[in-house]
């Protein structure tokens, strides 16, 4: 869970700044974290739409919503990323 709640700090779709002197905690967003992480774990990917899902069962609006196109593609690619095996090379 922890890698998915450092990439939601990193996208930080609400501006709370985790983690920073005048910001949020560092867990500011453990309890959308840790659904998305077991989702990752369960089914070994995540979609936009089910992390949507899980984004408006903690507020009125999807997550992609708030962030840029850009951002958003690059937050699904990482985050599904954890959810891959490291490939070692032989």
């Amino acid at each position: 869970m922890s890698g998915v709640l450092a990439l939601l700090n990193d996208v930080d779709p609400y501006g709370l700044e985790p983690g920073l002197p005048d910001g949020a905690p560092l867990d500011e967003y453990e309890l959308e974290a840790e659904p998305i992480a077991r989702h990752l774990v369960d089914d070994g990917s995540i979609t936009v739409e089910q992390v949507d899902a899980i984004w408006l069962h903690w507020f009125d609006e999807s997550l992609s919503g708030r962030l840029k196109r850009r951002t958003l593609k690059k937050f699904m690619v990482s985050l599904n990323e954890l959810a891959s095996p490291i490939q070692h090379s032989p």
